[in-house]
């Protein structure tokens, strides 16, 4: 039996406004990074983060990665946003895989250079709207795409204490 290639809705993006139904499955890295990191600071502190994530986020409301490309990896410096950068490592790779699942060649490729033109303008939800948008005949689960942000961002904080988030506030004052 022949397997007719999918037909593929593209446009361009411009500037998105990530669907509900989409939206509501997609956690958002910059609520989940300042949930992580504030445990244990005072509350000056925990608002010295937030404020530096939130100032971050894009006009559609979430968190952009292209923000975090200009924060340090190595060396000595190592402010809170670094942790934030670690978290999100995986994030173009896991959401190139759920947009792309099934397909192969010209059209996958069109679609990852896309979805990751989008998560690193427009953050997470937008690049999910525009891959499901993209691709009407195949369900692509948003849930399911939560769930894997969610594990790899628990995955890549799991050997950062507290305690190294104090720390590096502390160092980001100076």
């Amino acid at each position: 039996m022949f397997e007719t290639p999918e037909e593929l809705h593209l446009f361009d993006p411009g500037a998105l406004t990530p669907a509900p139904h989409v939206a509501e499955h997609i956690p958002d890295a910059g609520a989940f990074f300042v949930d992580w990191a504030v445990r244990g600071l005072s509350a000056e502190r925990a608002r010295e983060i937030e404020s530096a994530v939130n100032g971050r986020r894009n006009q559609n409301g979430w968190f952009p990665l292209e923000t975090l490309d200009s924060i340090g990896r190595k060396g000595f410096w190592r402010g809170p946003l670094t942790y934030l950068a670690r978290m999100t490592a995986d994030d173009p790779r896991i959401v190139q895989q759920w947009a792309t699942d099934g397909l192969g060649g010209e059209q996958a490729g069109r679609i990852e250079a896309t979805v990751d033109h989008l998560l690193h303008q427009q953050g997470h939800a937008a690049a999910a709207t525009w891959a499901v948008a993209v691709r009407p005949r195949v369900v692509l689960d948003a849930e399911v795409l939560g769930d894997r942000l969610l594990g790899a961002w628990e995955y890549n904080l799991g050997s950062i204490r507290s305690k190294d988030v104090a720390k590096a506030v502390r160092r980001w004052n100076r």
